[in-house]
């Protein structure tokens, strides 16, 4: 008898749950933005900035294709030393150059020459001078070039025999319509010194010529040690229409210094 009320109670119960009304969802409440700050910098995320950076990139080279092609659309790896980086950093000779490119560097030449080694492949002959054999044993000088192009791997398709490890360049400068000048000198403290100039003249409307020149003195901490280099450069250029022009260059390099190879030794010490 005591056991019905708890059934009739519970049997309520889940009556009164099934039955429950349905709930309601609760309206979306808006975010609340802080409050600006005074002075507070405002958002600029939908501001765009476009520009180039500065840098000593090439966009064209000659080196591979021996004519003026963008620089993204050779497929083989070709550094460019530019003029601007040549002044800024004061280099004087193609080892200098190659401190600054991948896969390159500079040997001794025993005291007298221009020896590179690129890839693995030492060379004394593959030089270039705006895309003309230069094989010729001695130091080259930077005093009349544009920038330096290096061009890594094999070549024979553009230059013919030669070393499988790649080519130097150099791109010479050229006379262009207008009058201007500049010249460079420097010193060191054991007595070696620089000096070098740039004369661009304008003749006439179709004809402009320009002389580039050097003159270099020798000296380090050896006492053996020294010489000169004289050199100069003169260039005309015919402007014959907008796609055709026609240069007539001369170079002269006069290059008189000890062959230092280096200290001797007798015995196991040096002879000095």
């Amino acid at each position: 008898m005591h056991q019905r009320p708890a059934v009739a109670l519970f049997a309520t119960a889940a009556a009164a749950a099934l039955i429950a009304p349905p709930a309601r969802a609760a309206e979306p409440v808006a975010a609340i933005e802080p409050a600006a700050s005074e002075g507070a910098e405002p958002d600029r995320s939908d501001v765009t900035v476009t520009a180039q950076r500065d840098g000593y990139a090439t966009p064209d080279t000659i080196t591979a294709t021996r004519t003026p092609t963008p620089l993204r659309d050779i497929p083989q790896a070709i550094t460019a030393i530019e003029r601007e980086q040549i002044d800024d950093q004061a280099f004087r000779s193609i080892s200098d150059v190659l401190r600054y490119v991948p896969g390159a560097i500079a040997a001794q030449g025993e005291g007298n020459r221009d020896q590179i080694v690129l890839r693995g492949n030492n060379t004394t002959a593959d030089f270039f001078v705006d895309g003309q054999r230069d094989d010729v044993q001695y130091y080259r000088p930077l005093y009349n070039l544009e920038r330096v192009e290096v061009l890594r791997g094999p070549n024979a398709l553009s230059f013919g025999r030669g070393g499988g490890g790649g080519v130097i360049n150099r791109v010479t400068k050229a006379p262009t319509p207008g009058n201007f000048g500049g010249a460079t000198a420097s010193a060191d403290t054991y007595g070696a010194w620089y000096v070098d100039g740039d004369v661009n003249f304008r003749l006439t409307d179709k004809l402009a010529a320009r002389v580039n020149g050097l003159r270099e003195g020798f000296n380090n901490h050896r006492q053996v040690y020294g010489g000169f280099v004289t050199a100069v450069n003169p260039v005309v250029k015919l402007f014959a229409d907008p796609n055709t022009a026609f240069t007539l260059s001369y170079e002269y390099v006069n290059d008189d210094r000890v062959a230092d190879r280096g200290i001797p030794s007798l015995g196991g010490r040096p002879v000095a």
